[in-house]
């Protein structure tokens, strides 16, 4: 639906979030478990959320307008084997330097048609240990005054040229992790994009980048709302 997204999302993220294209996985099979590498399998809530404030960059009149967001939660279900689906996104108050804001706002799934995600267990040597994949359509809406017009803005999101987030996955004890301070399995995505949408005015910034960083847990009493089981992916 907290972790400084390296970019992302409000304007990005939402989740920024926390969708999409799960990349080249390989043939190796996905396990999620609590815990640690040893521990039972885990199927049930899931949510990830970002640590600290969400910034991003987009372009406009050829000049680069930066901003921020408070933060994103992405909230999901999953199976043991990694398949899931979205089922909430929020994202905190953004502002940008050239005078748009939004307030804290929930992001609307209900005229979303594809909101399935993934866990993908697919390390990389010296880097993540799987992927974090959502289909959802998310997007977000900022407004302000731009030369002295009320301009409403849309953005939605894509990762690596695909609509939707994804995310690279680090388990609690990666030393690459990209939040070492943090005992948690992470999330990083470096290559997110914000794209403007239809109905946007012409003076809305064009598309931007940004890229955010997260925690991800389940939940320890299945329905309870509260995320405080860690989890690990492995084969």
């Amino acid at each position: 639906m907290k972790a400084p997204i390296r970019l992302v999302t409000p304007l990005v993220a939402a989740s920024a979030a926390l969708a999409m294209t799960a990349g080249t996985a390989s043939a190796a099979t996905t396990t999620i478990r609590e815990e640690t590498a040893t521990g039972a399998p885990y199927s049930g809530n899931w949510q990830v959320t970002t640590v600290g404030t969400l910034d991003f960059a987009v372009t406009f009149l050829g000049a680069q307008v930066t901003g921020s967001c408070e933060d994103a939660t992405l909230q999901g279900t999953v199976e043991s084997t990694g398949a899931g689906e979205l089922t909430a996104a929020s994202i905190g108050a953004c502002q940008t330097s050239n005078g748009l804001s939004s307030p804290a706002t929930d992001l609307d799934l209900s005229e979303v048609p594809d909101r399935s995600g993934s866990v993908t267990y697919d390390p990389v040597a010296n880097g993540r240990d799987g992927v974090l994949s959502i289909a959802a359509g998310l997007s977000f809406k900022i407004e302000g005054q731009v030369l002295g017009f009320t301009v409403t803005c849309f953005y939605g999101f894509q990762t690596g040229g695909t609509p939707g987030l994804a995310f690279d996955v680090y388990n609690r004890d990666n030393p690459n992790r990209p939040l070492p301070g943090h005992d948690d399995a992470q999330g990083a995505a470096d290559n997110i994009t914000l794209v403007r949408q239809a109905g946007s005015s012409a003076l809305c910034p064009s598309n931007g980048t940004g890229s955010g960083s997260a925690i991800a847990r389940g939940e320890t009493t299945p329905g309870s709302g509260v995320f405080d089981r860690k989890l690990y992916i492995t084969s």
